[in-house]
């Protein structure tokens, strides 16, 4: 029976040690300052509010830092002969054990606190994701308590203090180690998905994510437990000496709970239980897929061909793709059959993967005495009514469960919505727009739409009309239809520039397309401007290689959406290259039956440019004055019944090749739009697995280095004062005399 109050009178004495000597001060002051040094050193390069490359480091420094914290705990009271005398006092052995393991953790934990304060100040100047920040926390203490269980082991193993710090931190790096590469490759392959769930470097990036899975922080747990209990044996055999059948029976019991635990890790690997922590929730099945899966009309079959001999880097996806096979399963119930299939070995099963389209890949093996290139396959084949649809190969599970439930959608919706392209007049086509309609596909039928020149009319069979930067004016027949289109029910997707730009000279020319007076009708009026943002925008390369470098560009804004509105809220950014501002006249819109919503909108810190506009990063200026929010996008929803919707964006250079490749979420604004305007549900809905990119914004030049040297400083100025204030104290108890009470000798 573990008497607490006894572990906690322990654990104050050993924290009151740790207090009292100036040593634990230094190490904890290098420890922090060096952690925060490295993170700082480029963390405003890419300009993002998270800390994550700060948990980048940790491991090698925590490994160290637990090593040296722990090494005393057991060897040095061994070799001053004080652990006897610790064991004579009324306390138990579990008891001791249990004590020196929470005052070493309690004095790591203190260190690791110190990223909330670098949280904090970061969160003045961007959107941190905190879910994200307290899983990282958490996955730094289990972390913590595994290293400081396996370190009080070794120092009690070890009489030496110094050869105990050099054993916790070899082992420990071989444990950091044991799932990479490196080790694997000389292993028999089925031995590296075990060595690899050994790792711990595994399980704290898999809890760092955002996300506590239930076998990542048992795995931890564990693992502690284990090496408490072998702690705990080992004292219990110094204080048991002849009692051979005493100490036995305990040896058998702790063996035992060893071996379940081994076992409960084996178990738990399979078995589901997470929590989602992160803000956007992107660790959990989205609406739309779970909807998908339980009206499946009938059984959809997902075969994974998969190859049993895979590199080490891709164990990890491999696992990350059954599970969420597993998740689909469990919903879908019996509309889902999840079939796998090992390639390895057998030619037919080859041969029917190839067949369908999937891609063998080619992948180097290194093993002990030979270098070999050998092939496999990782991908997914889904397949319902004699159709099949294919994910070739899965090198990043990040955007699995969007490309899944799209498949799944295109392949068992029957009567898909039409979505129309205008085109003659100067447009761009499905063509400019490869990915933005291979997506679109998905759930809707894309065709060309092409207008009578006498009498232009647009089909109500037509549930969306994409007018996408048209260059010549629209004749007044048109721009009636699209009116008549607008006002009997039918949906436009505008994407309007206010100047066109020379992609070779980047000189901008004004767009005459005569929509103007349509939007303006409805109280939208297009600036004859571009915008900039100085505080959100992109940044460009200039010059070629060897010789380049990066500029700012604010003529490329980080827009973001409105979060009030549903079909966008899991959109965190868009860029838009060469936007114009929108006017809105609510009262006008109003008078038509329409309500304008605000869809797209820059930061406070934006402005414009209408007259003698130079677009070249490297020449341009931009004025700090009269900045101000502008809106680049709006929503118009109708308020009276048989109108339809109308989005307009001042741009349409935003969903092409060159502007999707590198932002994909205007691919899924560009979606959620259309899909918002056809009364779609919306795969933009589900979000890609991994976290949003958020923009620590500075307004001043001074504040990234009040950040940077603010929690530098914070780091070494707390321990430096807690110390100097507990020893200087002690030092002036000390020259206190003993003075006896007069009244008492009276």
């Amino acid at each position: 029976m573990i008497r607490w109050q006894k572990v906690f009178t322990l654990v104050k004495k050993e924290i009151k040690s740790w207090l009292d000597n100036p040593t634990s001060y230094l190490a904890l002051v290098v420890f922090v300052f060096l952690w925060e040094f490295l993170f700082f050193r480029n963390a405003f390069l890419i300009g993002e509010a998270s800390l994550r490359s700060l948990y980048d480091f940790l491991p090698w420094l925590l490994l160290l830092f637990a090593s040296a914290v722990t090494m005393s705990s057991f060897s040095q009271e061994k070799s001053e002969g004080t652990i006897e005398t610790l064991l004579t006092h009324p306390v138990t052995e579990i008891e001791v054990v249990l004590s020196k393991f929470l005052s070493c953790l309690v004095f790591l934990t203190f260190g690791l606190l110190f990223a909330l304060p670098i949280a904090f100040s970061f969160s003045f100047f961007g959107k941190i994701d905190f879910g994200i920040v307290f899983c990282q926390i958490l996955a730094s203490l289990l972390f913590a308590c595994s290293l400081t269980s396996l370190g009080l082991f070794l120092s009690n193993q070890i009489a030496n203090s110094t050869a105990s710090l050099l054993a916790t931190a070899a082992l420990g790096f071989l444990l950091i180690l044991a799932g990479s590469e490196f080790v694997t490759a000389n292993l028999p392959l089925p031995l590296v998905p075990v060595f690899e769930r050994l790792s711990f470097l595994s399980h704290f990036v898999s809890l760092s994510r955002g996300v506590i899975d239930f076998k990542d922080v048992w795995y931890f747990l564990s693992f502690s437990a284990i090496f408490l209990s072998l702690t705990y044996l080992q004292l219990l055999k110094r204080k048991a000496g002849n009692r051979q059948t005493y100490y036995r029976s305990f040896q058998i019991g702790i063996w035992l709970l060893v071996g379940i635990f081994l076992l409960t890790n084996i178990i738990s690997n399979r078995l589901p239980g997470r929590l989602d922590l992160t803000a956007e929730k992107i660790y959990t099945l989205s609406p739309v897929t779970k909807e998908t899966l339980k009206n499946l009309p009938d059984l959809v079959n997902i075969t994974f061909y998969v190859s049993s001999k895979l590199p080490t880097q891709l164990i990890p996806t491999v696992r990350e793709v059954k599970d969420l096979l597993r998740e689909y399963q469990n919903l879908a119930k019996n509309n889902l059959l999840i079939t796998f299939k090992d390639p390895a070995g057998n030619q037919q099963i080859a041969q029917e993967a190839l067949s369908k389209g999937l891609k063998e890949i080619q992948f180097n093996v290194i093993g002990q005495e030979e270098f070999q290139v050998k092939t496999g396959f990782v991908g997914l084949d889904i397949a319902y009514a004699g159709k099949n649809e294919i994910i070739p190969y899965i090198d990043n599970p990040a955007d699995l469960e969007y490309q899944l439930t799209s498949l799944i959608i295109k392949l068992t919706t029957k009567d898909k919505k039409t979505v129309s392209f205008l085109s003659g007049h100067g447009e761009k086509s499905s063509l400019d727009y490869q990915t933005f309609k291979k997506e679109l596909e998905k759930q809707f039928n894309i065709q060309t739409l092409t207008l009578e020149e006498k009498n232009p009319e647009i089909k109500k069979e037509n549930q969306v009309v994409i007018v996408a930067g048209p260059t010549s004016a629209l004749d007044e027949n048109t721009q009636k239809a699209l009116k008549n289109y607008l006002f009997q029910g039918g949906n436009l997707f505008l994407l309007n520039d206010v100047y066109t730009i020379n992609l070779q000279t980047l000189t901008p020319q004004a767009v005459s397309n005569n929509l103007d007076k349509t939007l303006e009708d409805l109280g939208i009026k297009p600036e004859k401007n571009i915008v900039y943002d100085l505080t959100s925008h992109e940044t460009v390369r200039i010059g070629a290689a060897p010789i380049s470098f990066l500029l700012p560009y604010p003529f490329w804004p980080d827009v973001f959406p409105n979060p009030n509105l549903p079909f966008v809220k899991r959109i965190e950014r868009v860029v838009l290259p060469w936007p114009g501002a929108l006017s809105l006249d609510e009262n006008k819109a109003k008078e038509q039956g329409y309500q304008l919503l605000k869809l797209l909108s820059t930061t406070k810190y934006a402005g414009s440019q209408s007259e003698n506009i130079i677009l070249q990063p490297d020449k341009v200026t931009f004025s700090k004055e009269n900045l101000q929010e502008k809106t680049v996008a709006v929503a118009a929803t109708p308020q009276t019944e048989g109108k339809g919707k109308i989005i307009v964006v001042t741009d349409s250079d935003f969903l092409t090749e060159q502007f999707a490749s590198f932002s994909p979420q205007n691919i899924s604004f560009g979606v959620a739009a259309v899909s918002w305007l056809a009364s779609e549900k919306s795969l933009a809905d589900i979000k890609v697995k991994q976290t949003t990119f958020r923009r620590l914004i500075f307004n001043k030049e001074y504040q990234p280095s009040l950040v940077k040297y603010g929690n530098l400083a914070f780091a070494v100025i707390l321990p430096t004062c807690l110390g100097l204030t507990r020893i200087l104290r002690r030092k002036k108890l000390r020259k206190l005399v003993y003075q006896p009470n007069e009244k008492l000798n009276s």
